[in-house]
């Protein structure tokens, strides 16, 4: 059989492992091989190795990170967006988690690197849309805390490790097979809102924010109350100060360079939403949601099956749900001398509970470093 001599570099942030034989991140091996052979086959055809090239030395130098971290922060912009919208998204949740490592061991970084990686993006997405794989070393923490069938464990089967905002996400997660190691920690984004570093504005009205989600540009448009929210918002009484707080991805905030703030929902004294992260964050404050079921209902229900979080929130009728534009409107008031009710602050204990709100972040680095001292340092 012929053989020759065949250089590999694994260009990838982990550890491969083919045939027995184990291949750095970021180092070139030689190998003498039977190029008829499963062995040669195996590695011309996984995508993170080179195999056969010559200037592996100069790839090295343009592509090693000059400094490498315990714990890397991951923004995948090269595999998932360009825009600003989820780096300010990333920045918020793992801001308050950096702030309980020391400063020498984590950071921020555009792709996954070699040492522990915390990645906002299912592997499924990933896979679909990017070039760096999930690796065993890789650890998942949702974008957002909306369910939108974002967590199932075929969407995130790839990683061993997850974090999760509390009982209720890890009870989904296994029920829709996830196999991995599961961490309720919190959720991490509202840390400094509990810890008091907003201060809630003084305002002479009642103040109501109307926050959706992104729209969908495909089937079940209806699970986003964009854009229908623009000009119903203005039908609200001058009674109450109104805020659209549009989803940064939206192209009309993109448009008017609007940001979603964490100051919205301190200032809040009732959200309208729909299907996103803020309904979610808007209980955790113990602020009353109104969901404008005459938009949103109908899509919610086709598009999720029942077990999802969001279905159960409109076909159990938890919150403060309107039949239409008027019906909201008259739900305001109530909504406003009434408050959170008990149904709602049920469920929204079992998604993100009291006892992790504010320590979110402490608790996520303390599950990091856990993840990483059996890990890497084993």
């Amino acid at each position: 059989m012929p053989r020759r001599n065949v250089t590999v570099l694994n260009k990838g942030h982990y550890p491969i492992k083919i045939q027995g034989i184990v291949f750095p991140s970021y180092e070139e091996m030689s190998l003498l091989v039977e190029t008829t052979s499963s062995l040669f086959y195996e590695l011309r055809v996984d995508k993170n190795l080179r195999v056969g090239k010559v200037n592996n030395q100069d790839w090295i130098e343009k592509h090693k990170p000059k400094k490498l971290y315990k714990i890397n922060m991951v923004y995948d912009l090269y595999s998932q967006h360009s825009g600003q919208a989820y780096v300010c998204a990333i920045n918020k949740l793992a801001s308050p988690i950096i702030k309980h490592l020391p400063k020498k061991d984590s950071n921020f970084t555009e792709r996954p690197q070699p040492g522990l990686n915390l990645r906002f993006f299912s592997s499924f997405r990933i896979n679909q849309q990017g070039k760096h794989p999930v690796g065993p070393y890789d650890v998942f923490m949702s974008h957002g805390i909306g369910d939108k069938d974002y967590w199932i464990g075929e969407k995130i089967a790839d990683y061993n490790y997850a974090l999760v905002p509390g009982h209720a996400w890890k009870e989904r997660m296994r029920l829709t097979g996830y196999k991995g190691e599961i961490f309720e920690v919190g959720y991490t984004k509202l840390d400094p809102l509990f810890q008091g570093e907003y201060i809630r504005n003084k305002r002479e009205k009642p103040y109501v924010v109307w926050a959706p989600t992104h729209g969908y540009v495909y089937k079940h448009k209806g699970r986003s109350s964009y854009p229908a929210c623009i000009n119903l918002i203005k039908e609200i009484p001058d009674i109450y100060e109104t805020k659209l707080a549009l989803h940064p991805t939206s192209k009309l905030n993109k448009k008017s360079k609007q940001d979603v703030t964490m100051q919205e929902l301190i200032d809040a004294d009732v959200v309208i939403a729909d299907a996103g992260s803020t309904l979610y964050e808007a209980w955790a404050l113990g602020k009353p949601v109104i969901f404008p079921d005459w938009l949103c209902k109908d899509d919610v229900l086709k598009h999720f099956n029942p077990n999802n979080f969001e279905h159960q929130i409109y076909s159990d009728g938890i919150g403060y749900h309107a039949k239409n534009m008027k019906h909201l409107i008259q739900l305001i008031e109530i909504a406003i001398n009434c408050g959170m009710r008990e149904k709602e602050k049920e469920f929204i204990e079992d998604i993100f509970p009291e006892k992790l709100r504010g320590v979110a972040g402490e608790q996520a680095a303390t599950a990091l470093k856990e993840i990483y001292n059996k890990t890497i340092l084993k």
